[in-house]
């Protein structure tokens, strides 16, 4: 008999071995970060992801800042196989929970009390009605100057406080051989700047108007044209090669001393963080200039879709907690260049930028200049950030009058509605 369970158990272990581990349940997530920086931060994410015993699978689609990784969702949806979790900006998140197919996180969000380390003007786009939908991982702000240091130096220029001064500076610039601002021919990209302009030349108060009540008389007002009039300008100050260039070739421009400046979210810090430059020594980084500024902010979320596999709806959990956890919220944007979403962590450890941006977001509050990026969908709904976008282009690439550019976003606005 002892002969018999031996030979029993040396032929289960023989199969204990012949056999192979459980697979690791893995978890297919969408996203559009595809830059240097981009997925070095989001490596923070993935290992400890790795660390709760679940993989991650990546599926990136970079380029038209998400626009291309919507179109390969939808894809997806149509043919019923959603990815486990995805990368959100602006509306998309809710607008696909009004769809039926994500799942909510309140269970999650309960036990973990994740709500109350939510800024109040971010969870209109991580809720839909009482349920959460998505968490955030960071917050950026969207309306930043980055310069390099040494071409500021060699044309004898300092930080500029007014648009006017900024684009005189752009004369200075290209004397010493500088190209003044680096960017690409991207709507988006164009939008950045526009967003800026509404809020810098306008105020926060006609921003808040034109680009989130679409009130008519901001949108047809002198006001507006003379934010056309200023982009105007703004195109003088970017070289003939700019068709076609990706924002994260624009700001290597700036790292290397190519060009002097360039309007972007603090996402471009990552870029300098990167190749080990120091903010203050080797780039600036400031406000677009302005009387009144803002702080015009877009977050990155993360939501999870229906799926029936329960052990991948288990990853979903994971990554949901592993998102909102506190050391990788640190961890994550100190790489990424933005400043946690949560509002309950430090950034005494983060770099001057961060700490700057999260001193001037405190202020931009309390003097109600927190405004939601209409780029990136966190101010009106999508159809009028369209809109938007492609005045501001097709103003930016082709010779139109401010009045025509005007009339242009009136009439786009009024059919959008």
């Amino acid at each position: 008999m002892k002969t018999i369970r031996s030979a029993m158990i040396a032929s289960a272990l023989a199969m204990a071995v012949a056999m192979p581990a459980r697979a690791e349940t893995k978890i297919e997530v969408l996203h559009h970060w595809v830059s240097e920086s981009e997925v070095a931060a989001l490596n923070t994410i993935r290992t400890a992801l790795a660390a709760k015993g679940y993989g991650w699978q990546d599926s990136a689609v970079g380029g038209m800042s998400g626009g291309n990784m919507q179109q390969a969702l939808r894809s997806r949806l149509a043919a019923g196989n959603p990815p486990g979790a995805m990368q959100f900006l602006g509306w998309e998140g809710i607008d696909w929970s009004n769809e039926g197919v994500m799942r909510d996180l309140n269970d999650l969000d309960k036990a973990n009390n994740w709500e109350a380390t939510i800024a109040p003007q971010v969870l209109p786009f991580v809720k839909n009605g009482d349920n959460l939908i998505a968490v955030p991982i960071n917050m950026h702000r969207q309306n930043w100057v980055w310069a390099n240091k040494a071409a500021f130096d060699k044309a004898g220029i300092q930080q500029p406080k007014t648009w006017a001064e900024l684009i005189a500076d752009g004369e200075k610039l290209r004397a010493a051989g500088i190209i003044p601002l680096a960017m690409g021919d991207e709507p988006w990209q164009i939008q950045v700047i526009f967003d800026a302009l509404v809020s810098d030349v306008g105020g926060p108060d006609f921003y808040k108007r034109a680009m989130i009540d679409l009130d008519d008389d901001a949108l047809s007002s002198d006001t507006m044209k003379q934010v056309f009039d200023t982009l105007r300008q703004v195109r003088g100050l970017v070289d003939d090669g700019f068709n076609g260039r990706d924002w994260a070739v624009a700001t290597g421009m700036v790292i290397n001393g190519e060009a002097a400046m360039q309007v972007m979210g603090d996402w471009a810090k990552g870029e300098f963080l990167a190749k080990g430059l120091k903010p203050g020594k080797d780039f600036m980084c400031f406000a677009t200039p302005s009387e009144t500024p803002s702080f015009q902010f877009i977050i990155d979320s993360f939501g999870m879709f229906k799926v029936k596999d329960a052990e991948v709806t288990k990853a979903q959990d994971a990554l949901a907690e592993v998102v909102m956890d506190p050391k990788v919220q640190h961890d994550f944007n100190i790489i990424k260049g933005s400043i946690p979403a949560r509002t309950d962590l430090s950034v005494d450890d983060f770099d001057d930028c961060a700490k700057l941006g999260f001193q001037e977001r405190a202020e931009a509050i309390q003097n109600g200049a927190m405004l939601g990026a209409a780029t990136h969908g966190f101010a009106a709904q999508p159809q009028f950030s369209a809109v938007f976008g492609d005045v501001a282009a097709q103003f930016f690439v082709n010779d139109m009058s401010s009045e025509d550019a005007v009339k242009m976003l009136v009439d786009g606005i009024n059919n959008a509605r």
